[in-house]
């Protein structure tokens, strides 16, 4: 897996050498995969990465023992952690969104606000071949034009997503065969959320 992530960072000219990256990380399989991923590229690529977790606010004890993990995993590897800890569930009623919504801004805005702390930033996202699968089909679903129907991009702006090549079952199995742990989202099995409904459902 690790040679098809490169090869796919390599194809699309998503790094350069000396690139700062900004790195979301949840906790989660796919975002904790992107960050031990970028890590093997360190080197290669004379990175400087800088791990972003927004806390949302919304899972209590279990949100925070995220933050914890994705800061022990930081300091273990030395790699510098920015929390960002934003109310969601006020922001969305503030804002007249769904918490689903609101989530997204906001976590774009912290990634945002590090890449303009950290200076000429890229921002990596942990998004793989099943995500854009739920993005073009809610795309569908809701109507869309040629840019929708081509799903996410590998590199848009600042953007880029070096997992987009992989499976979620890919990413499973490389955490599993390193002995790497990830935090479990409860929440991603309810169909409380439209992406989750998709994913379970469609």
């Amino acid at each position: 897996m690790k040679e098809k992530v490169r090869a796919y960072v390599q194809e699309y000219h998503m790094l350069e050498k000396g690139d700062k990256v900004v790195v979301g990380v949840s906790g989660g399989a796919d975002s904790i995969c992107l960050l031990f991923m970028l890590m093997e590229l360190k080197e290669e690529y004379a990175l400087e990465i800088t791990v972003v977790h927004v806390n949302h606010c919304l899972r209590g004890t279990e949100a925070l023992e995220d933050e914890r993990y994705v800061e022990e995993v930081c300091r273990k590897n030395g790699i510098c952690c920015m929390i960002y800890r934003k109310d969601i569930e006020c922001i969305a009623k503030k804002r007249k969104q769904s918490t689903e919504e609101a989530g997204r801004e906001v976590r774009r805005e912290c990634f945002m606000d590090a890449a303009g702390k950290v200076g000429g930033a890229k921002i990596a996202l942990a998004h793989h071949m099943e995500d854009n699968a739920e993005t073009m089909i809610l795309h569908l679903a809701r109507g869309t034009g040629l840019r929708g129907l081509g799903g996410m991009y590998p590199v848009r702006e600042i953007w880029i997503r070096p997992l987009l090549c992989v499976s979620r079952k890919e990413i499973e199995r490389y955490l599993k065969e390193q002995g790497i742990l990830y935090c479990t989202d409860v929440t991603n099995f309810e169909d409380i959320y439209t992406r989750n409904r998709v994913r379970h459902n469609v």
